[in-house]
């Protein structure tokens, strides 16, 4: 039998290699190439998934092949394209699982199923960075898990919420009550970075004098430049 010529590489070649594709395009180029090559697959522990946009058969093999443990970075997405897909993936993992998982991404996601995975998320023994896209803010203010951040990203979200004319996304987005936002920030002190939209920057600034650790705060101020310290 021919051996494959791929299989004189070191597997420390291909775990080099496949830091630069998502978890799906990795399987679709590598799989059942060789039997060397499929050990190479179940020994690698930092793939990249990346659900948004995926084709159903491509979602299914990931969460038929990938252990939680092998999952460096994860986006989920409830968009147009990949309807409920968050209330199938926690079919098939809990978040809480995720033992090496260091960035999250989670677009458009369900509020329920939201709120699943921010409760599962603060057993993780480990800082993640979480970032969020068109979502329902309001679990991060009702669940502690902001000691579990070691970063925030929030982008367009929508709040049910609107006490206090505070914008803290886009001028598109509903508004995030002042106290919320002082909820999350007494309850991130290990948050190193921050990024955020907003247009009431002082009511902002005041709240960040909260979070002890933070290094680096990226404010997107509604209508002007946005600036970084």
């Amino acid at each position: 039998m021919n051996r494959c010529l791929l299989d004189v590489l070191p597997a420390e070649i291909f775990h080099i290699i496949f830091n630069y594709f998502w978890a799906h395009e990795i399987f679709t180029i590598f799989s059942d190439v060789s039997p060397y090559l499929n050990a190479v697959l179940v020994s690698y522990s930092s793939y990249q998934v990346n659900f948004r946009s995926i084709l159903k058969p491509h979602f299914d093999h990931i969460c038929r092949v990938l252990r939680p443990d092998q999952i460096l970075s994860l986006i989920l997405s409830d968009s147009y394209g990949t309807p409920h897909q968050s209330e199938l993936f926690l079919s098939h993992y809990r978040a809480d699982s995720f033992t090496r998982l260091r960035s999250l991404t989670l677009d458009k996601i369900e509020t329920k199923s939201l709120v699943i995975i921010l409760r599962q998320i603060q057993k993780l023994n480990r800082h993640v960075r979480l970032s969020l896209h068109n979502c329902d803010i309001n679990p991060l203010v009702s669940i502690e898990i902001s000691s579990q951040l070691q970063s925030l990203k929030i982008g367009s979200s929508n709040s049910k919420k609107s006490r206090v004319p505070l914008s803290v996304f886009n001028t598109k987005s509903s508004t995030l009550p002042t106290d919320d936002f002082e909820h999350i920030c007494e309850n991130a002190s290990q948050l190193q970075s921050l990024h955020v939209r907003c247009d009431d920057t002082i009511a902002i600034i005041r709240s960040l004098l909260k979070l002890p650790q933070l290094t680096r705060l990226v404010l997107e101020i509604t209508g002007k430049h946005g600036w970084t310290m």
